[in-house]
């Protein structure tokens, strides 16, 4: 090689602009309360994390808080980039932190609504709401849509106050409702409709009463994540049902649930409504 040429060649090594491989994005955060124990719910979303991780192109990992409380207090704190939230965890995290950012809401059956159901053991003499008077009764956390505050509403229609049980107990999710009225230890209980419909076919529960129609879980961001990562999610989990990988993925977290809905604020005001009515009469 000519002198000239080699120098040349050095030059552009040199001088040549550098391509850098770009650092991989930290993963995303989907953050979980307790409504059922945490191994269940990892199994039920992994399938929902790893469709959504494949479609922005970036890691996502689930995380189950200890409680409803610090779940709430860490999406409230934009510590979650994306959170499953109740219909009144969402209003009173709402109330407490400020807007944020919506992505989808569930639909189940077609139906981006659901009901709370109170059920008794399947030999219960029990027939209606009004019999509850003087029973046990095993609600979920206080901070749980159907599995508390809905059927306190619910009891309340039917003229049953919280102080004329005979027992009322918080357990820590819906599956510790269940086992505790299949077992005996309460007369009644209340879950999500769609709790409900996993343990009826299993036998030994029946339901007593169904809650009015109410705007199904919906899932948030933290309000500092970036649009165009907000802009992806939503339109990952909306268009989830026109993938052909959609049926193992919907599946595994509820065999009624078809897809995702958009959402709006507005959808929850019948729960701002039952929370002002029923919050005074759960506070300690």
């Amino acid at each position: 090689m000519r002198p000239i040429a080699l120098v040349v060649l050095l030059h552009c090594l040199l001088f040549a602009p550098r391509v850098w491989a770009q650092p991989p994005q930290p993963p995303l955060v989907l953050g979980f309360m307790p409504y059922l124990n945490a191994e269940r719910l990892v199994e039920k979303y992994r399938p929902l994390a790893d469709y959504l991780a494949r479609q922005l192109g970036r890691e996502v990992r689930i995380r189950v808080a200890r409680d409803y409380a610090e779940h709430n207090q860490k999406v409230g704190r934009d510590l979650l980039d994306i959170a499953f939230l109740g219909g009144s965890p969402y209003v009173e995290v709402s109330a407490d932190y400020g807007p944020k950012p919506l992505l989808a809401r569930f639909v189940f059956a077609g139906k981006p609504s659901f009901r709370s159901v109170i059920f008794v053991a399947s030999d219960s003499p029990l027939q209606g709401l009004a019999e509850l008077r003087g029973k046990r009764l095993a609600l979920g956390n206080i901070h749980s849509t159907l599995s508390s505050q809905v059927p306190v509403y619910m009891l309340e229609q039917a003229g049953v106050a919280l102080d004329g049980l005979s027992g009322r107990e918080h357990l820590r999710n819906h599956e510790n409702v269940v086992l505790g009225v299949k077992y005996g230890d309460f007369d009644a209980g209340a879950v999500a409709e769609e709790v409900f419909e996993q343990y009826l076919r299993q036998g030994g529960i029946r339901a007593l009463a169904y809650s009015q129609e109410l705007s199904t879980h919906l899932f948030v961001t933290r309000k500092d994540l970036p649009l165009p990562t907000q802009l992806a999610l939503r339109e990952a989990l909306l268009g989830l049902a026109e993938q052909a990988e959609a049926g193992p993925i919907l599946s595994a977290i509820d065999p009624n649930l078809s897809g995702f809905a958009p959402v709006s604020d507005a959808d929850y005001d019948p729960h701002r409504r039952i929370l002002a009515r029923v919050l005074p009469l759960l506070e300690p």
